[in-house]
């Protein structure tokens, strides 16, 4: 296990995530990670729901066990996006 911060991490050989059953979770060698930035403003339900969908679907189209899903978002504001130019087109005068 590798420790950042004194945090377990991936190392993508041993890890928590990997093979340590974290958060009562079996994963095996199937481990996927998905990264998912967006706006604020989801509700933990709605959240839950991407969740589950997601899970549901990489087992549906790629043969991937919902227990080797991993998801992690990170969400932020308007601000925090530009869409080219250097601009933050999002941003409110």
């Amino acid at each position: 296990m590798v420790l950042l911060h004194g945090v377990p991490s991936h190392d993508g050989v041993h890890g928590a995530f990997r093979y340590e059953d974290y958060m009562g979770v079996h994963r095996d060698d199937g481990l996927v990670f998905v990264s998912l930035t967006m706006r604020s403003g989801r509700t933990p339900e709605m959240k839950k729901a991407l969740y589950r969908r997601i899970a549901e679907l990489a087992q549906e189209y790629a043969g991937t066990e919902p227990r080797n899903v991993f998801i992690g978002l990170t969400e932020n504001e308007a601000v925090d996006w530009s869409f080219g130019n250097g601009e933050a087109q999002y941003a409110t005068a």
